[in-house]
């Protein structure tokens, strides 16, 4: 018997156009070897720059340029109802990202990670929100960027929670600075 790699699959967001790309921290903890498929089907190896496990956020380098920058909303002025979509690699199917659709359920939630952390002002959604989904981009009716997809509730249907954008912009400011 061979010992077989463990995979994982997440996903993340472009936040600086020279290869810099926000996800969550439980995506890539521990990894050996981080690929990243971009958007125009380039697979790309990457690295992790910086990391708070705490707030549950990395942010990984890629070796590209003039990548798409996904534009960020202000989190703070969701309201419950809101329409959203969460947008994902879900089960690592194949043919590119899961979309889905839902409403803002309710906002300053406290979640407790799998790893024990507890993630603050976190946002919750009924657009589901599946293994693989995690760092992605929750996303308002604008198209702008409002949350980062981190967790489902395991014990019930359509509970997802994302890290709203304007905590997470604060941390990975810090993160780089």
């Amino acid at each position: 018997m061979q010992p077989v790699a463990e995979q994982g699959t997440g996903t993340g967001f472009v936040i600086a156009a020279d290869g810099l790309i926000a996800t969550n921290n439980h995506v890539v903890e521990g990894a050996q070897a981080i690929r990243v498929t971009l958007r125009d089907g380039r697979t790309l190896t990457a690295k992790v720059l910086r990391s708070d496990p705490a707030a549950d956020l990395a942010v990984l380098r890629v070796n590209a340029g003039d990548l798409p920058v996904a534009p960020l909303g202000d989190s703070s002025t969701l309201k419950v109802g809101d329409p959203v979509i969460a947008i994902g690699n879900a089960l690592a199917l194949p043919g590119g990202p899961t979309v889905t659709e839902g409403i803002v359920s309710a906002l300053d939630r406290t979640v407790q990670t799998d790893a024990g952390a507890q993630l603050q002002h976190v946002i919750q959604t009924d657009a589901a929100i599946n293994p693989g989904n995690s760092g992605g981009p929750l996303v308002d009716a604008s198209g702008r960027i409002v949350g980062i997809n981190t967790a489902a509730a395991g014990d019930a249907q359509n509970i997802g929670f994302s890290i709203a954008i304007n905590g997470a912009r604060r941390t990975i400011d810090d993160l780089l600075a």
